[in-house]
């Protein structure tokens, strides 16, 4: 019973994802598409600052082009948790139609002067 109720509290641990990031392409005409990138914060900690990039993906993976993004700025108020935040960007319409993708590049937490950025696959981590 024990080994059970500890796999289950590790499956549980691995599937909550403190940041959940959305990347809706958005084409306006011809030659312009919008991207929203909205970012939901399940970490149970207050965001002071975020910011990342949205790169352009071909479909065998090539990156064609990155644009800075900033979500949350120092004049922006703070993202607490459970609260949502998205800002879009216009950016040329490629063809054939690629995929878009958002990465965390930095991210500060309210009282904490460390600098974090943020991977699906492990979490968060300290940069500075």
């Amino acid at each position: 019973m024990k080994k059970l109720s500890f796999f289950l509290l590790l499956t549980g641990i691995l599937l909550s994802q403190p940041l959940q990031i959305d990347v809706r392409p958005r084409i306006i005409d011809e030659k312009t598409v919008s991207i929203v990138v909205q970012i939901d914060n399940k970490s149970k900690r207050t965001i002071n600052q975020l910011e990342g990039f949205i790169n352009v993906v071909t479909d065998d993976g090539n990156i064609l082009k990155e644009k800075r993004l900033i979500i949350i700025g120092p004049n922006d108020p703070a993202l607490l948790n459970n609260m949502t935040v998205s800002r879009s960007v216009k950016l040329d319409l490629i063809d054939p139609f690629p995929s878009y993708k958002f990465n965390v590049s930095k991210i500060t937490f309210s009282g904490d002067y460390r600098v974090y950025t943020y991977n699906p696959k492990i979490g968060f981590y300290r940069v500075d």
